[in-house]
């Protein structure tokens, strides 16, 4: 018996240290469409951190790819502080002659992403291309990126 509340006090410690770290985790998806269909696909997810990249060829996934990739806390706080210093949407989506080019979308305190629920507007959002260029920067400058994705720092 006394094993058993043991176990289910950690369970309740551990519940309570997850969740309070949910709130500055975030999901950060991105996309880039041809003629309105994706063809590459990249999304983060820091509490998992799970580094996610797609490329697709017609409805098939040509590439798929999978790296462990976790921010560390300084980094994460200040995604976040950036996040709560804005009111506006966390999205940003890119037009090329009236068809969708790019989108990208931040979630937080979620642990689903909301990517298919944001609707572009089209109208450009500082605030999120500040968040998305530290995140996009964290992301590439790390070394299991570079080992990975080796190809994208290639010179032509």
């Amino acid at each position: 018996m006394k094993n058993y509340l043991y176990m289910m006090m950690l369970v309740c410690v551990f519940q309570g240290c997850k969740s309070q770290n949910n709130k500055i985790n975030f999901i950060y998806h991105t996309a880039d469409y041809d003629l309105g269909a994706i063809y590459e696909e990249r999304i983060y997810n820091s509490l998992t951190g799970i580094y996610e990249y797609k490329s697709y060829d017609g409805n098939k996934v040509k590439k798929n790819i999978k790296v462990f990739l976790k921010y560390n806390p300084e980094a994460l706080t200040a995604i976040h502080k950036m996040y709560t210093s804005s009111k506006s949407e966390m999205s940003d989506c890119y037009f090329n002659q009236g068809i969708l080019a790019h989108k990208s979308t931040l979630t937080f305190n979620s642990s689903k992403d909301n990517f298919n629920l944001v609707q572009c507007r089209g109208n450009e959002n500082p605030t999120f291309l500040k968040i998305e260029n530290e995140i996009e920067r964290y992301i590439t400058s790390s070394d299991v990126y570079r080992k990975t994705f080796y190809w994208e720092f290639y010179r032509k």
